[in-house]
């Protein structure tokens, strides 16, 4: 179940988020490059229109001065000083000459060589404007040549030819800035005229080699439209272009820089988004967890109180916090436990009554036995005696057959006594392989004269048990008697001792014994095994295969262990032998101090 439930809340909170951030993936970074494409159209924009402002400015300022002469009729020293005072006081102007009709210069502001036939100007009509094309002046900077008429009372009688340097434009296309600056390769601003020819570019030697810049993917773009942005491929790798036309003149002014600088601000969002989605899908996640463990965590309480429940472990109480229905079910579960505990000692109570009262008729029957062969024996005994001539003899033997049978009843009594009634345990801390090894030097001439070699194999040096050292060499004796009487021609029995980590504590199926530290004892003979169908009832009060035996050895030896809070079982293959192993709680070296025990032994029958 909680797999299962992670899985989902984990699934519904993460989707959502996913779902989200895939969206904002899908939307932001496109958003982004297309902001910064209109964004760089926009700054190409605003630079062509500087331009064409710059240059109505001169045309208006030569306008003017066409119109002046126009209105006044003086002389050539006056026009002279005019076009003179004119180009010293706009910085645009490099140079001003009057020409005639038929482009001959009449004044001029060069101080240098004679006037001379300006064959290289193309001369408009009465009424237009003539801008000639970008060229580089001799002083390295980039200028145009605009010819207006020049009409004297109506008359068209010359024009009016001002070089105009365009180093603002070099200026403006050097000041534009995108993002950290051209210094660093960021990007370029340049423009080309309306066949493709750089005509302004930071790097001067383009302009001055007057790169052609037709052929590429920019130039082709010019040349198709007006204004607008691409994205291409050049020698530096993907660049971003955005481009305006400067009107009239039919210039461009273009904006270039790397994509993977113009979208760097995406790249970084993306990146964000990323982030975000991941710690936005850990954090769902981690609610989802807490949520579920929050929800399991009653629930697995409840499986494992029942389990224990089911395995008769009635003393545990589940524990659940709030006043939810699962708090409820955990109440009555309690509530059922406690039930079920009182019913449990009522049924104990009944089961002993009954057990004692077969007891009783066990009992009655063995000692009615003895008492018949005790009453025929004293009816002999006093006949013998009332002869005179009688044999003592005989009557001795009469008298050792009485006392016989009393001690018969007595060891009756004795094993009835000790189970029924057993006596209460006095645990101190012991080393079990100690125990072992008084126990078998005890009894080493009995297993010798059966013809049975006894071999130990511990671990451990020292593995500390806390136990009643009367009752657990009992059931030690209990064990290894009946391992001697199961190797009736001779054999082995091996007695090992192995302390035994607990197994996981989520295990629900482990008894008390698995989920803790505990020491495994294990007697194991090389007897005639036990049968299948009786190994499960080896265990049972007065069930036994010997004709000698009470059937009392093994129950009072489970019922020994059992108090000491451990398990014994019983394992065995017929012809191969029977393992019985003994499982005792464990105590921490540190802890344990090993007590002094009065040795005794109680010999022990199945």
């Amino acid at each position: 179940m909680r797999p299962r439930l992670l899985v989902s809340h984990i699934t519904l909170a993460t989707i959502p988020v996913l779902i989200v951030g895939l969206l904002l993936l899908a939307t932001a970074g496109r958003s982004i490059e297309d902001a910064v494409a209109d964004g760089n159209l926009e700054v190409a924009r605003r630079a062509s229109n500087e331009i064409r402002l710059y240059i109505e400015q001169a045309r208006r300022v030569i306008d003017l001065a066409a119109d002046n002469m126009d209105m006044i009729d003086a002389t050539d020293a006056v026009y002279q000083k005019l076009i003179d005072n004119l180009v010293i006081r706009q910085d645009f102007l490099s140079e001003l000459a009057v020409l005639d009709l038929a482009g001959r210069e009449l004044l001029t502001t060069r101080l240098e060589g004679p006037l001379a036939t300006r064959a290289d100007l193309e001369l408009p009509s009465d009424e237009a404007t003539a801008i000639s094309p970008v060229f580089i002046s001799g002083d390295g900077l980039p200028a145009v040549m605009i010819t207006v008429p020049v009409r004297r009372f109506d008359e068209h009688t010359g024009y009016l030819a001002a070089q105009v340097n365009l180093k603002d434009m070099w200026d403006l296309v050097d000041n534009i800035q995108l993002g950290e600056g051209q210094a660093e390769g960021f990007g370029n601003a340049y423009v080309v005229t309306g066949t493709g020819r750089l005509i302004a570019h930071p790097e001067r030697d383009r302009v001055y080699r007057q790169d052609d810049l037709s052929a590429s993917p920019v130039g082709k773009a010019l040349a198709a439209e007006q204004s607008g942005t691409l994205v291409y491929t050049g020698p530096p790798g993907e660049m971003v272009a955005a481009f305006a036309t400067v009107e009239p003149l039919g210039w461009k002014v273009v904006i270039e820089q790397p994509a993977a600088r113009a979208f760097a601000r995406s790249q970084d969002m993306i990146l964000g988004i990323s982030v975000l989605m991941v710690i936005s899908a850990a954090v769902a996640s981690l609610i989802g967890i807490l949520v579920v463990r929050k929800i399991v965590r009653p629930i697995h309480e409840l499986v494992r109180g029942a389990q224990l429940f089911a395995r008769g472990r009635l003393t545990h109480t589940i524990e659940t916090s709030g006043h939810g229905e699962l708090t409820t079910l955990a109440r009555e579960f309690n509530q059922m436990a406690r039930e079920l505990l009182e019913k449990e000692r009522r049924l104990k109570q009944a089961e002993r009554l009954a057990t004692l009262s077969k007891f009783a008729t066990i009992l009655s029957h063995e000692i009615r036995n003895p008492l018949n062969s005790m009453i025929i024996n004293l009816r002999i005994l006093k006949r013998d005696m009332e002869k005179q001539n009688g044999d003592p003899r005989n009557q001795g033997g009469h008298y050792e057959k009485v006392i016989s049978e009393i001690w018969r009843i007595d060891s009756l009594v004795e094993n009835f006594l000790n189970y029924a009634r057993p006596p209460e345990l006095a645990p101190f801390p012991h080393d079990i392989n100690a125990v072992l090894d008084e126990v078998i030097a005890t009894h080493q001439g009995t297993a010798e004269e059966r013809g049975v070699r006894i071999v130990t194999r511990y671990r451990d040096e020292e593995t500390m048990v806390s136990v009643d050292i009367n009752q657990i060499k009992q059931v030690f004796l209990n064990i290894m008697l009946n391992a001697f009487d199961a190797m009736e021609e001779g054999g082995t029995l091996t007695i090992s001792t192995e302390r035994v980590l607990p197994r996981r504590s989520g295990d629900l199926t482990l008894d008390r014994i698995g989920e803790s530290p505990h020491v495994n004892v294990k007697f194991e003979d090389t007897g005639r095994g036990i049968d299948p169908g009786r190994l499960d009832r080896i265990f049972e009060v007065y069930y036994t295969s010997k004709s000698t035996g009470t059937g009392l050895g093994l129950p009072i030896a489970q019922q020994i262990v059992e108090k000491h809070g451990g398990r014994i079982t019983a394992e065995s293959e017929p012809g191969e032998g029977t393992v019985f192993i003994l499982s005792l709680p464990a105590l921490e070296a540190a802890a344990a101090e090993p007590a002094a025990g009065q040795p005794s032994e109680s010999a022990g029958t199945e």
